[in-house]
């Protein structure tokens, strides 16, 4: 079996590398491109990305959750994978179809079409998106260097192709394709271990039920942040699309690699609970929340008091106005990190996807209701949407907490003390980051003042959390500092 500390560490470090790479294209093509075509293209994404669920279909999920509880079974296995194979070509030439039919004869897209046709080739390429096979293989590895390959390419294109202010499709179609050779190259890798068998349409209706209720559970967090992007986009201010998808990109990015984390675990508990080991899942369940937690909530309070700070040096002074986006989002990915831990870990690894279902949508439309009030009342700011999806997440982890409680399922003591813990010593940056704008104060320029206080800011938060990670004798604090010894150890005996 493999390591759950190696696998980690890739999924870490694709993450990572997801992180990096925006991070060098994001500040280039938010200074390079138009600020209009930007924003016209930050509106198409956003109406993709409201389709691409609908295409994928929950197959991600249900897919890595059954196969992790069935890789020595290679019939099995070939049938699970054809199965959903062919309901996720069938839904995505459902969903391609819709898709292109709307765009064709709406006049909402009239003059973004080539920008709607270029990229509506993502939604059309989903059935290919097997990645739930690599990752219940557990073949992090693999992910890992193909994550890096692509990536390099991608760069290398954006840079090549993206020159001038009105290279806007040329970006869509580096996008596009680049996302189809993902796709393809991890289809070609996993049809080597699988192959296709016929399927009865009679197995195939069987899983619906499941796939619906996975679709609203794995895209979630989605659908709620393209749903405000989308009442943003009716107002027809672009320019706060962007302001939204900048932040959102810069908080959840960073967060995503701290989540990346816990979901290489998702398979190993899924065997367990296979296995009828209760007490090894609970031990694992905990431990993740713990390390989750020890990264997660320094993460959230360093972004929400350097929103306006991230925003300025992400995507220049034209962009300024999205910092305090960046603070709302980090401020959510608190809860964000809870409801993913409670939900993933506990509620679905159980078989419980029905019942997260119904909270979900109930989480839904209340975001809904909440979104059309504020568009009645002609509010385009995005940070009231923001706070939106903020309540409605909160909602729906208070409906999980007394599900799990009702059923007994676990106890979720040790996860509520490990996030209150951390975020309660995290907190400690908002005096610190206060103390030092007052005796170094800057405007929001980019100049030498500013960044010695966004690195001072930096320095002394790190410092802080680690000095009191220290005397507390933490844990995961101590587990990191081992590791970090190790590896000096074996660097200097070379």
């Amino acid at each position: 079996m493999k390591s759950i500390k190696m696998n980690a560490l890739a999924n870490m470090t694709v993450r990572i590398m997801n992180i990096v790479f925006p991070l060098i294209t994001g500040p280039y093509l938010a200074r390079i491109l138009n600020k209009t075509d930007f924003g016209n293209f930050n509106v198409v994404n956003t109406f993709i990305n409201f389709f691409i669920p609908f295409a994928t279909f929950g197959v991600y999920n249900y897919g890595m959750r059954v196969i992790s509880g069935i890789k020595d079974n290679r019939e099995r296995i070939n049938r699970t994978f054809s199965a959903l194979f062919y309901m996720s070509l069938i839904s995505t030439l459902l969903t391609t179809t819709v898709y292109y039919i709307y765009v064709i004869f709406s006049p909402a897209t009239e003059g973004l079409r080539p920008l709607y046709y270029v990229m509506g080739f993502q939604i059309f390429v989903q059935f290919f998106y097997i990645e739930w096979m690599n990752e219940a293989f557990e073949n992090y590895t693999f992910i890992l260097y193909k994550t890096l390959i692509l990536r390099v390419l991608m760069l290398v294109s954006i840079f090549v192709f993206v020159r001038t202010a009105d290279d806007i499709i040329p970006y869509a179609m580096v996008m596009s394709l680049t996302t189809f050779a993902n796709f393809l190259v991890s289809f070609v890798w996993i049809k080597r271990d699988v192959s296709f068998v016929k399927v009865r349409p009679r197995e195939m209706r069987k899983l619906l039920k499941p796939l619906f209720a996975l679709l609203l559970l794995a895209n979630a967090n989605n659908l709620y942040t393209v749903l405000d992007r989308l009442f943003i986009a009716k107002m027809h201010e672009p320019v706060y699309v962007t302001y939204y998808t900048l932040s959102w990109n810069i908080v959840f990015l960073i967060s995503s690699v701290i989540g990346g984390a816990a979901a290489v675990s998702l398979p190993r508990l899924g065997y367990y609970l296979g296995c009828g080991q209760k007490e090894d899942y609970e031990n694992l369940v905990n431990k993740g929340s713990r390390v989750f937690s020890f990264f997660i909530a320094p993460v959230a309070f360093g972004l929400m008091v350097l929103g306006p700070a991230a925003m300025l040096l992400y995507g220049g002074e034209k962009y300024i106005g999205a910092g305090i986006c960046a603070s709302l989002f980090a401020i959510r990915a608190i809860p964000w990190s809870v409801e993913l831990i409670i939900s993933t870990q506990i509620i679905f690894v159980n078989g419980f996807e029905t019942r997260l279902t119904l909270h979900n949508l109930a989480g839904g439309l209340v975001n809904l209701s909440l979104n059309s009030v504020l568009y009645f009342m002609g509010v385009a700011r995005p940070e009231y949407y923001i706070l939106t999806t903020l309540f409605a997440e909160l909602m729906i982890i208070v409906m999980d907490v007394r599900f799990i409680r009702q059923l007994e399922i676990m106890s979720l003591g040790k996860i509520f003390r490990n996030v209150f813990r951390y975020a309660a010593v995290s907190a400690g940056f908002i005096p610190i980051f206060l103390v030092i704008r007052y005796f170094l104060p800057a405007e929001m320029i980019i100049d030498r003042r500013f960044l010695l206080q966004v690195g001072m800011t930096i320095l002394l938060c790190s410092s802080y959390y680690i000095l009191i990670m220290h005397r507390m004798r933490d844990k995961v604090y101590l587990e990191f500092l081992d590791h970090v010894k190790a590896i000096r150890r074996k660097i200097f005996r070379r």
